[in-house]
């Protein structure tokens, strides 16, 4: 059975890659009476971006949830290659995030018959350079073994931000930041929910312009 896991997110980013005076020249509006609009339009743009390539443009807090630690069954069976003790840990006691853009783990806890306990930093190692992230115990160390069963009784807290925390919006490249007019275009452009005459051009330029962009995980 897999492991089931939940992610929410806790705070999202202080600022937008688009600010309202660029979508507002992109839309070629001159007046203020569509100001709110715009703007709800930026952070729908981003958050449908991000859903896209799977990752967090600028920094955020996430929390992930999951129902177990991983550990390897009895019933599996191992190729040479993964007999090493060095690849059985990263290839069966890996927590995969399903983010991209993950920048540092804040904590690990889960729940006992006694309350909450957190895993200390010490014991676990983070692999940002992989893709996606991953979360493996150091060598000595293995998963705590739970005493509770309880949906989402594991708790990871950690945040993400491919591109810095948006004080310099120059750290966005410029393609997501195109993407995401077209989309506020598009959506300022096509209120309803369904549009007669649907635009067949621009999904495949978002796409074109975030293909580069996209990370994929297995969870």
């Amino acid at each position: 059975m897999p492991n089931r896991f939940g992610l929410s997110l806790v705070s999202g980013p202080s600022s937008e890659p688009v600010s309202l005076l660029q979508a507002k020249r992109h839309l070629r509006v001159d007046f203020m009476e569509d100001d709110d609009l715009i703007l709800a339009l930026i952070t729908a743009a981003r958050e449908l971006v991000e859903n896209i390539i799977n990752r967090a443009i600028y920094t955020q807090s996430w929390k992930m949830t999951l129902d177990s630690f991983p550990y390897p069954t009895s019933f599996e069976t191992f190729a040479p290659e993964q007999r090493n003790p060095y690849s059985y840990i990263l290839d069966r006691y890996s927590i995969t995030l399903p983010l991209g853009g993950v920048t540092g783990i804040t904590s690990i806890s889960y729940q006992t018959s006694t309350g909450t306990v957190s895993v200390d930093p010490s014991q676990f190692r983070v692999d940002t350079n992989s893709k996606p992230t991953r979360i493996t115990p150091w060598d000595a160390f293995t998963w705590p073994v739970l005493d509770v069963t309880s949906p989402g009784c594991i708790e990871i807290l950690f945040t993400a931000g491919s591109y810095g925390d948006g004080a310099d919006a120059d750290t966005c490249p410029m393609s997501l930041k195109q993407a995401m007019l077209l989309l506020i275009g598009h959506l300022y452009t096509n209120r309803e929910a369904a549009s007669e005459t649907p635009s067949i051009i621009l999904p495949f330029a978002v796409e074109a312009l975030l293909a580069p962009y996209k990370v994929f995980t297995s969870c």
